[in-house]
């Protein structure tokens, strides 16, 4: 009896054991390393995520998934959804992730975040002012005298040049009687008017030499011209749009602009700044670029990727270190996606090419 029970234990144990081998051989993350697809949810908001031309998504939090998606092998597809539902969705299932989610403390405690993997602060976009007594100032500012300095040494250098060309077989225009202070003079006038463009014709070279001279001084006045003019615009005008705005302080003394139910909308309520909600960036921007209004709040990303779109858009913005918005995937909480999402992500964002993709898509000025 005993070694019939012996027998039969045996015999059980053989026909168990190969299952037990080939259970141990299946992975334990199958779900997660299979080639299902995950649904991942995206939404319209530039130059995160948005359709290009063709009606392709593309943006910095596009960029990232892809990379991501390749080295973890995953298969996917995209599904669009409603920003204001977003988390809803990755609840009930309808998508197993959302490229971008603002981290915050309430929602950390409806869905898991991967690694942060983009900070947006707050700026304001504003319209340069023409401030005349900015203007008036950058008149005396170092750097206008200086240009004024290298511009008259060059009209003098060239002057020279011409008057010790000339003086002798030209004495109606260069020589003549004239002290030399006097004849280094007509040819520092005939330069001047030769590289405007003026031109008045009561000085001009005779011999081979001052006309080769003179060929010569007026091809290189066209590129010295527009290169001295765009200088002194700059120095003249560039005081004049680069003042700061003090915040909050001068905000209430201006015409401000905010998106409705933004941070930006939520720190002027804080500040007590009063100012005018808009319910689309574009629509805002074009309402500061026109003058209807002082500033527009919003993070600066969004800002600069809108203006580097719209060549119309003649507007700069001021960094404003307050209310920072953390971005980063959101998954289902205990997911088993996150360790490798996390480890993926930390990868991605370390390389050169990630950088690339931020100047991008997000360059810092126009």
């Amino acid at each position: 009896m005993t070694r019939f029970n012996f027998s039969s234990l045996i015999g059980v144990v053989l026909l168990i054991l190969p299952g037990f081998i080939l259970a141990s051989n299946i992975p334990q993350d199958s779900t997660n390393k299979k080639i299902e697809q995950l649904q991942v949810g995206v939404f319209e908001q530039a130059p995160y995520m948005f359709k290009d031309n063709k009606g392709n998504w593309d943006g910095i939090s596009i960029r990232l998934w892809r990379n991501v998606a390749d080295d973890l092998n995953y298969n996917f597809g995209f599904q669009e959804i409603d920003p204001e539902t977003a988390n809803r969705s990755l609840k009930d299932k309808q998508v197993d992730i959302l490229l971008l989610s603002e981290l915050t403390a309430k929602e950390d405690s409806l869905v898991d975040f991967s690694h942060i993997y983009y900070t947006a602060n707050m700026g304001a976009a504003t319209s340069p002012a023409m401030d005349l007594g900015a203007i008036i100032k950058s008149f005396f500012s170092e750097r206008f005298w200086i240009i004024v300095l290298v511009l008259s040494i060059l009209l003098l250098t060239v002057g020279t040049i011409m008057y010790f060309v000339e003086r002798r077989s030209n004495d109606e225009n260069f020589g003549g009687e004239r002290s030399i202070i006097k004849g280094i003079g007509s040819g520092f006038w005939w330069a001047g008017v030769t590289m405007t463009t003026i031109g008045y014709g009561d000085k001009a070279p005779v011999t081979f030499w001052g006309r080769v001279i003179a060929l010569f001084w007026m091809l290189i006045a066209m590129a010295v011209t527009a290169v001295l003019t765009a200088s002194l615009v700059s120095s003249i005008m560039g005081s004049s749009s680069s003042k700061k705005i003090a915040i909050p302080t001068d905000l209430k003394d201006m015409k401000v602009l905010a998106l409705q139910d933004s941070k930006a909308s939520t720190y002027l309520e804080e500040e007590r700044v009063s100012f005018q909600k808009v319910s689309d960036l574009k629509e805002g921007l074009q309402l500061v670029n026109s003058r209807k209004a002082d500033v527009i709040l919003h993070n600066i990303p969004q800002l600069n990727y809108y203006i580097n779109s719209d060549a119309a858009l003649n507007l700069r913005v001021q960094p404003i270190l307050l209310n920072p918005r953390l971005y980063a995937m959101a998954i289902r909480n205990k997911s088993n996606l996150r360790k490798d999402l996390n480890r993926s992500i930390l990868k991605v964002i370390q390389t050169s090419q990630w950088q690339r993709e931020l100047d991008r898509f997000i360059p810092d000025k126009r």
